[in-house]
């Protein structure tokens, strides 16, 4: 007889259901709880509102499929109504509240959900946490932004999604046996970013007491900001693909155009949107991502740069684990080798040229982009290696070392960094991109270590990937606990503080040893330091 258990919100009371976990630990799940009101209709593209009450138990026992996206060869594996939320906890009642870690997916703001088939929190759940993910609004249906303030569209509502998700955790979460005074917030590529930009906005003040972000900042130039013009005219782009013979500018008619059209229909046509000089010229990943919001209102989330916000935001009181993989550039190793090309021929192309707002027929991007060359392409690098190399700093690692800068600048918080260089038989992503051949660990190959997912089978405990995921686990949920990334697992090393500008020093996973090292990319982040204050 399966044996169910009863919890009583603020919305009314929700079934959950105990399970097995992989290594035969008991779990209390709670699946596809609504946290919002399904954003259909004239609902599509406005900020999140509270889903009906219910008096009958609502049956939180299974899944059900993300938010809209598009996968070439399958097609959109999503739907509308999937504003929900997943809570996994093994004790209602424990003697003390216990710690909450939210995880927030990545996918470049235009794929990705909560699932349990690649996100299992199974490993996890052998610690003393309770484990809370959810899905949020993706690609157009997620940020499209208009400047016109009467249509009530200024963007982000993904993140807005994500706020708005963590305050019904903050409000409910005790009921489940959880502390909402010791949440921490965690996400990885997109889901870093989130939680930075999340992290660096007012409209996230007191919602949580710590944040990891991994793999991703708010000034990842990857799926960052992009400009809000940017955003509208890939909004009337996809519009005309759908039939829309609307004019250019006149937004209350592309608002109530893009209304119209299934979900299936959209995702669908974003998929071919970005041309290749886009891809080639910003590096663009999505044509729909977070941007600086064009008007302010009561739960505007980025009223401006990133870079100005992170000076005097509230999290430089609260204490950040930082972290990034060694070849996050694997991502470049599919459809973007034209650019290593271009970079020869033109250095410029080695820059973030719409952040720097540089055009690269000009002889100051030139000039610039040269420096940047120089650190990676000459005639004793393999030339591939080399450009997935500068992809991993000028996507990834950039980003974070200029976050983890401000907060040195900025923060009373405490700052920690973790690089995670681990080659083992779980680095699915160094795989799929066929990058075998070089060291280190791929963007988003952590994933397979930390989480249980439909594509391995659990974890031997005598396996170097055990170890590997134990010590990761290990050093996440103690910062959830603690506030200290330095779990009994690690001792004795001690992760450092970041607080010298000049000597980045981080803890290095590997699959065979934990090291305290300097950060092997500083003295190329250091150079690209000086691009930003040159330019």
């Amino acid at each position: 007889m399966e044996n169910f258990e009863i919890v009583q919100t603020e919305f009314g009371p929700i079934k959950g259901i105990h399970k097995k976990l992989v290594y035969d630990n008991d779990c209390i799940t709670f699946q596809s709880i609504p946290y919002m009101k399904p954003p259909v209709g004239n609902l599509r593209f406005r900020e999140a509102q509270p889903t009906d009450k219910w008096e009958e138990p609502f049956d939180a026992t299974g899944e059900i499929l993300a938010f809209p996206s598009y996968y070439e060869g399958l097609g959109n594996l999503g739907q509308e109504d999937a504003g929900i939320l997943n809570i996994f906890t093994k004790n209602l009642k424990p003697e003390k509240p216990t710690p909450v870690m939210v995880w927030i997916h990545g996918g470049g703001f235009f794929v990705g959900s909560s699932k349990t088939d690649t996100y299992g929190p199974d490993y996890f759940m052998q610690e003393d946490i309770i484990f809370v993910s959810f899905n949020y609004r993706l690609g157009v249906l997620g940020f499209l932004s208009l400047e016109d303030e009467s249509l009530g569209v200024p963007g982000n509502n993904g993140l807005k999604d994500q706020i708005f998700a963590l305050k019904w955790i903050k409000r409910n979460i005790a009921n489940f046996g959880g502390d909402p005074n010791n949440i921490t917030i965690f996400g990885e590529s997109a889901g870093g970013a989130s939680v930075h930009m999340l992290s660096i906005s007012e409209q996230s003040k007191g919602l949580y007491q710590r944040a990891i972000a991994m793999s991703g900042t708010s000034l990842c130039q990857t799926w960052g900001l992009i400009p809000q013009s940017t955003c509208r005219k890939h909004a009337e782009r996809l519009a005309e693909k759908l039939g829309w013979t609307g004019q250019s500018g006149d937004q209350k008619s592309l608002l109530d155009f893009l209304e119209k059209p299934s979900a299936d229909e959209i995702v669908k046509v974003t998929n071919d949107l970005l041309t290749p000089e886009e891809k080639l010229k910003y590096g663009f990943y999505s044509p729909f991502t977070p941007v600086v919001e064009p008007y302010i209102t009561e739960n505007c989330l980025i009223p401006e740069d990133p870079i100005k916000m992170m000076e005097t935001c509230w999290t430089n009181d609260i204490d950040i684990l930082f972290t990034g993989n060694s070849l996050e550039g694997v991502l470049r190793n599919e459809g973007h080798l034209d650019l290593g090309v271009e970079i020869f021929n033109n250095p410029a192309y080695a820059l973030p040229l719409l952040e720097l707002q540089l055009d690269p027929s000009d002889q100051r991007a030139n000039e610039l982009g040269l420096k940047i060359k120089n650190l990676y392409f000459n005639d004793q690098m393999d030339p591939k290696e080399s450009f997935i190399r500068h992809g991993s700093e000028l996507m990834f690692w950039v980003a974070i070392y200029r976050a983890i800068q401000s907060r040195i600048k900025h923060a009373k918080g405490k700052s920690y960094l973790v690089r995670f260089d681990a080659e083992g038989g779980r680095n699915f992503v160094k795989q799929f991109f066929k990058c075998n051949q070089y060291k280190g660990a791929g963007h988003g190959d952590e994933l397979g270590f930390i989480f249980t997912s439909v594509m391995y089978p659990p974890l031997e405990r005598d396996s170097v990937d055990y170890k590997i995921m134990s010590n990761y686990v290990s050093i996440l949920t103690s910062f959830a606990i603690t506030g200290s990334p330095n779990s009994d697992e690690i001792k004795p090393l001690t992760l450092v503080e970041l607080n010298d500008p000049d000597n980045i020093k981080c803890l290095q996973i590997t699959e065979s040893s934990l090291r305290v090292i300097e950060l092997p990319e500083e003295e190329n982040l250091k150079v690209w330091s000086t691009i930003y204050e040159d330019n």
